[in-house]
């Protein structure tokens, strides 16, 4: 007996009888014991949100769905049900496979491990499914508030002027402007590189919401700029044209210009005149079209343009003579006196003058003012030099000779008297107009390099000639 308990394959083969024997009358006695019932319940979850998915939303959109929410049963053990969280219910919408336009589909519910629908209000949805179509609008901006005290807005052009909307066909018809807002409160200086977000608003000016914009925002620049003034200009000329040579015409490619600056600057002015013009880079008869650029004067901010062009015509130069101008007398200081013109005995003139052969041809003596001023002179007999003022672009042909006429001035009771000479028949009263167009009138062009305003010996003349 000794042997067989020291040997190894006996001690082995009697383990496993035993544990053949305690198997046995472990599951003999399991399958006389009577199982406990599984207690299972049932659950309610109101208002469980429908998730769609599987929607191309690049080519169609889901316009309408007659329920997003359903009423659910459920059922399973007790733990189960507390242990889970209403997030973990969820009702699934497959559109993969939906068509444009409407349809019922069946919903599907996904649940947490160990429980099981019961029943599902309602099962199924309705759905409208619409392709999404692309249009171009163009961008409006429109401002919020009011720039400093005294400054202006100017034009706001976004970059890009159009962006592409994408929506539901349905939707695309009432599209009626695609606008971005941006705040000017108080701003003095023009606002650089601002980017503005875009909205989409329908015909009644309610934001369409879900719209795809490209892209969904503009660059702006808003320019707020100092009050400003348009003025008319006035072209000064330098330097003299070649020997024999006369304008005939100039003009400039603007007659106005703005003007930036303070208010009181601006009261102050009425006209720019900083136009100097270089007559001595014309060299022959011709037109030529000559740069200018412009500065603003002393006080002011900015000038608009910043450069203009003068297109000017020379020709030939021509002379002719008119006879019979008038001389008039003029008293600006008032007083009783009364002037007479004693010589010449016809209180008349003429005028050797120079200018291109079309000017000088429609010329009258009407067109051409001698003045005799008697300002300041007390009663006696006076020699007074002649103010000539003639029309532009015609000079007198001998400026270096002044034009002397003999006035007798007397003391009188009676309200001071203004002579003026018999017109007489010389000269061509047939045109009135010294050239061809409204920049030809006399006196009354702010270009005229030859318009003279002057005293004593003014000959009004062309580039130096």
């Amino acid at each position: 007996m000794n042997k067989w308990i020291n040997n190894n394959n006996f001690a082995k083969i009697l383990a496993i009888a035993v544990s053949i024997i305690l198997w046995s009358m472990v599951h003999l006695n399991n399958d006389n014991t009577p199982t406990p019932t599984t207690k299972i319940e049932t659950r309610i979850i109101e208002n469980v949100k429908v998730q769609p998915y599987g929607l191309d939303e690049k080519k169609y959109i889901l316009s309408a769905m007659d329920t997003d929410r359903v009423r659910i049963e459920i059922k399973g053990k007790k733990m189960d049900l507390i242990s889970a969280f209403t997030g973990e219910y969820r009702i699934k919408l497959d559109l993969t496979n939906a068509k444009v336009g409407t349809s019922t589909l069946p919903l599907s519910v996904d649940l947490p491990k160990g429980l099981e629908v019961v029943n599902i209000q309602p099962s199924s949805v309705t759905v409208n499914i619409e392709e999404r179509n692309t249009a171009t609008f163009p961008v409006s901006i429109v401002t919020k508030g009011t720039p400093a005290e005294g400054y202006l807005l100017g034009k706001i052009a976004p970059q890009p002027a159009t962006v592409k909307v994408t929506l539901p066909e349905s939707q695309l018809r009432e599209v009626a402007k695609v606008q971005g807002i941006m705040t000017i409160d108080g701003e003095d200086a023009t606002m650089k590189d601002k980017r503005v977000k875009l909205s989409v608003y329908d015909k009644q000016g309610q934001v369409i919401e879900g719209a795809v914009l490209d892209p969904p925002s503009v660059s702006i620049d808003v320019p707020i700029t100092p009050p400003y003034k348009e003025v008319p200009i006035e072209m000064q000329y330098t330097g003299k044209l070649p020997e024999g040579l006369v304008i005939s015409k100039a003009q400039a490619n603007v007659s106005k210009v703005k003007l930036y600056g303070s208010q009181e600057a601006l009261a102050g002015v009425k006209s720019y005149s900083n136009i100097n013009v270089d007559l001595s880079k014309i060299t022959t008869a011709g037109t030529v079209v000559l740069p200018v650029d412009l500065t603003p004067p002393p006080g002011f901010e900015k000038i608009e343009p910043s450069s203009l062009q003068v297109e000017i015509t020379t020709v030939s130069n021509s002379q002719r003579v008119i006879n019979d101008i008038p001389i008039t007398i003029k008293n600006d200081s008032g007083g009783s006196l009364q002037a007479t013109i004693t010589n010449p005995a016809s209180k008349t003139m003429s005028l050797a003058l120079n200018g291109a052969p079309g000017l000088l041809n429609t010329l009258t003596k009407n067109d051409i003012q001698l003045i005799a001023s008697i300002d300041g002179l007390k009663p006696g007999t006076h020699e007074v030099t002649l103010q000539v003022i003639l029309p532009r672009y015609v000079s007198r042909a001998d400026p270096g000779t002044p034009l002397i006429a003999t006035i007798e001035i007397k003391e009188t009771a009676n309200k001071p008297t203004v002579t003026n000479p018999d017109t007489g028949t010389g000269g061509n009263e047939a045109d009135k107009n010294p050239g061809a167009g409204p920049e030809e009138q006399v006196g009354t062009d702010t270009t005229d390099p030859t318009e003279n305003q002057g005293t004593t010996g003014d000959t009004g003349e062309n580039g130096g000639n």
